[in-house]
């Protein structure tokens, strides 16, 4: 039986190698076809991990006598927001007999399965700052993604950006109207504009009725629909729990991030001793949100 020695690696696999590297799709990384692209700002870091500070901007102008002195202020700074890289890895190999005898089927295979497994990992991840929004994630003040007890860094007091309504006309028109109520760091008005509801598949039906309906579902009235094309509807099959759904402001007004460490990349190698070739995938990130302002997220009573 022949032996599939160290030369043989450039021509049974190192050969083959942009094949597998056009099957895996490295290309397909920078442009994702899923949607967890949509929801995060992106941001490169060359730290092992990134903090982000929070503060409040000056109080408001006070009226002055003639003559009279001008009063200074200072911004006030509030709490910090770390994110730690974690390190996420997969690959696969071709043992020895393969590689002599059916190395391009399985290949092909594996291949292919390794870019599917990037892709859903990624989606899973990214889903999980949703997934997590009411018991998991935390942003910058300590509290819950989305919580009944954020706070102010300036004048104290606390606000809400959670519901528990199960979507329907009523919860969504004052999740809409309460989205438009936020307030800054100061407690002073910050209105933001809803752009998206995100949900699971299970309300895909509820929110087609509200959102492509010029009059309410629920009234027998014709009265006109407040909510009907306020937002785009984002559909997310890796939102875990079927009641949850999120009002959200355009990705530009969100302070949630994903810190690429590391982008995906693919290597290969060759093992002397056990005739196997192997490849693998690597990646290095964090994600997170540092400020909850511009999400809006319900448990829809579950």
């Amino acid at each position: 039986m022949a032996v599939f020695e160290r030369g043989d690696f450039p021509r049974h696999y190192a050969a083959r190698l942009p094949y597998i590297n056009k099957l895996i799709g490295p290309e397909r990384w920078k442009t994702p076809q899923f949607m967890f692209n949509q929801l995060f700002k992106f941001e490169p870091s060359k730290r092992i991990r990134e903090e982000f500070p929070t503060y409040a901007g000056l109080g408001l102008h006070e009226s002055m006598t003639e003559g009279a002195k001008v009063n200074y202020d200072k911004m006030v700074q509030g709490p910090y927001k770390s994110f730690t890289h974690v390190q996420y890895g997969l690959g696969f190999q071709i043992g020895f007999q393969s590689a002599k005898q059916d190395l391009d089927g399985f290949t092909k295979k594996y291949a292919t399965h390794l870019r599917r497994s990037l892709d859903y990992s990624l989606e899973t991840q990214g889903a999980d700052i949703l997934n997590g929004a009411f018991a998991t994630y935390t942003t910058a003040d300590g509290q819950y993604l989305c919580s009944d007890s954020h706070t102010y860094i300036r004048g104290g007091g606390t606000w809400d950006n959670k519901a528990t309504a199960a979507l329907g006309h009523t919860a969504l028109e004052a999740a809409l109207v309460s989205f438009m109520q936020l307030k800054d760091m100061q407690g002073q008005p910050q209105p933001l504009t809803p752009a998206e509801i995100w949900y699971p598949p299970a309300l895909d039906p509820m929110v087609h009725e509200l959102l492509k309906s010029r009059t309410r579902h629920d009234s027998t009235t014709d009265a006109s629909s407040y909510v009907y094309g306020k937002v785009s509807p984002k559909c997310w099959p890796f939102i875990t729990t079927s009641t949850y759904w999120f009002i959200m402001a355009p990705k530009a007004d969100r302070e949630i991030y994903w810190f690429w460490n590391s982008k995906p990349f693919v290597s290969h190698g060759f093992d002397f001793d056990t005739h196997t070739a192997k490849t693998k995938n690597l990646y290095v990130m964090s994600m997170g949100a540092v400020d909850p302002r511009g999400i809006y997220g319900s448990t829809g009573g579950s």
